[in-house]
């Protein structure tokens, strides 16, 4: 598979409205806090609104979900773009209890429906409902204890110790995305150049047909963080 073409140039006018956080204010010790990754995935979906109106979403899931900025993020973008906010059934899980009451009250606290659930990836999924899939994934390369202590303690470490190449997690989602996904499922992943975006196309390919594509890119102090799309088909122009 040839290298993974640059991302579009962002528009000047690429930067997306947050949602309200105001309620979490001094929560950060257990929750992860949005920095320039969660900026940076808001940014691309808005961007690539086109393609996410396209896929006529059902289910929205959002794996990890932390504070909740993201999937009521996304719910509020839809929202403009003109999506009837009870349309999607939005969903969010993660291992850590802290987050899970974190990302419920930033739901409720920006009027967005929402369920959340304390799971580890896929295990509340029923095959082929997911029709938009959302990860912001633990993706800084650490040693593998590091990363097996964050999940297995649940706390806020798991949030971002990834293991070796910050692949750790991503690698046991990565074979059951294709029974995960809807017909006209995408699925958002961001992640690092450390990662291997190259490899994790080509290997998502491999395994279940799916296109990849770059659709954005940020350099954060020293990371250089990106976003790539995985689609079935050729996705709509955003």
């Amino acid at each position: 598979m040839a290298p993974l073409p640059p991302p579009p140039p962002p528009r000047a006018d690429s930067r997306c409205p947050l949602p309200s956080l105001v309620h979490l204010q001094g929560d950060w010790a257990n929750v992860y806090e949005p920095s320039d990754d969660t900026y940076l995935l808001l940014d691309a979906l808005a961007a690539d609104l086109a393609v996410l109106r396209a896929a006529l979403p059902g289910v929205v899931l959002e794996l990890g979900s932390g504070s909740g900025c993201i999937i009521t993020g996304l719910a509020q973008i839809l929202v403009r773009g003109g999506v009837p906010a009870a349309s999607a059934a939005l969903v969010a899980t993660d291992l850590n209890a802290s987050a899970n009451a974190a990302t419920a009250a930033t739901a409720a606290a920006n009027s967005v429906p929402l369920e959340v659930v304390r799971a580890d990836l896929l295990g509340a999924v029923r095959p082929g409902t997911v029709d938009v899939l959302l990860f912001n994934p633990p993706y800084v390369p650490t040693s593998e204890e590091e990363a097996a202590g964050g999940q297995a303690e649940r706390d806020i470490s798991a949030a971002w110790a990834g293991g070796p190449d910050g692949r750790v997690v991503v690698d046991r989602l990565l074979p059951d995305l294709g029974r995960l996904l809807s017909a006209r499922g995408v699925f958002y992943l961001l992640g690092v150049r450390e990662n291997r975006p190259d490899e994790l196309a080509a290997q998502v390919e491999a395994q279940h047909g799916m296109r990849a594509e770059l659709i954005a890119e940020r350099r954060a102090q020293n990371e250089r963080l990106f976003v790539m799309r995985f689609s079935r088909s050729q996705p709509a122009s955003a």
